[in-house]
């Protein structure tokens, strides 16, 4: 009975957190990514590098040609050459700021900031993962499709072969956005619950525009919308 009842309270967190998810596959010959247009516009937080900053955690900033890399959640810049490079200092990383876009590394994640009111924010994580089935054999695992979120070392690999231009074959992956409320420094699902629990004195009339403009706030314009009548 115990077991039912956590299953059924796993089961409505998940149903409660907003994600936007699109499935796809990605196709590579030697070494080439080809016919893969819902991955390649998906595999980075921003449209193009982008000159920008990054601050530290020791306040140390840096400049450069910037972007976050959706599936490694690390990020990436322009070398001197014009290759993509990683960034040395990835595990200091507090923000990076480019092209109009600001991110907070927040659990290993980079979070994109689409509004504030100074006090609360209204966060975007991006994350593509990988499935399973294309791997057989090459890492000995099982033919199934089943998402890699626990296996790090072995989709690290698998990505750097990717980026390497290493790897050849079709792999099925997973892109989602989820959205979040951000306040000092920790996410909050951006659902009802959050909202009553952030903006009490407003929560009547937050329940009566959802309603009205028949808002789906697990989608990023409609969340966005939302956030913005909260905190006008």
């Amino acid at each position: 009975m115990k077991m039912n009842k956590r299953l059924l309270i796993l089961l409505l967190i998940i149903i409660q957190l907003p994600v936007f998810a699109q499935d796809g596959v990605l196709k590579a010959r030697d070494g080439k990514i080809f016919d893969s247009e819902a991955f390649l516009k998906h595999r980075y937080a921003m449209p193009t590098f982008s000159n920008g900053k990054i601050i530290l955690k020791d306040k140390t900033t840096y400049t450069g040609k910037f972007n976050v890399d959706n599936c490694s959640q690390t990020l990436r810049m322009i070398g001197e050459k014009g290759d993509t490079l990683t960034v040395a200092s990835e595990g200091l990383v507090v923000s990076m700021s480019a092209g109009g876009y600001l991110f907070y590394k927040i659990k290993n994640r980079y979070i994109q900031i689409l509004d504030t009111d100074g006090e609360t924010s209204l966060g975007l994580a991006k994350q593509v993962t990988f499935g399973r089935k294309a791997l057989t054999g090459a890492f000995g695992m099982s033919d199934d499709v089943a998402m890699m979120d626990n296996v790090v070392s072995t989709e690290d690999n698998f990505y750097y072969q990717i980026e390497k231009g290493l790897w050849s074959g079709s792999v099925p992956f997973n892109y989602r956005e989820i959205v979040y409320i951000v306040s000092k420094g920790r996410l909050y699902s951006f659902t009802n619950s959050t909202l009553k629990k952030f903006f009490p004195d407003k929560y009547a009339d937050i329940e009566k525009y959802i309603k009205e403009q028949k808002l789906d706030i697990s989608k990023r314009e409609d969340a966005s919308l939302l956030y913005k009548f909260v905190i006008r």
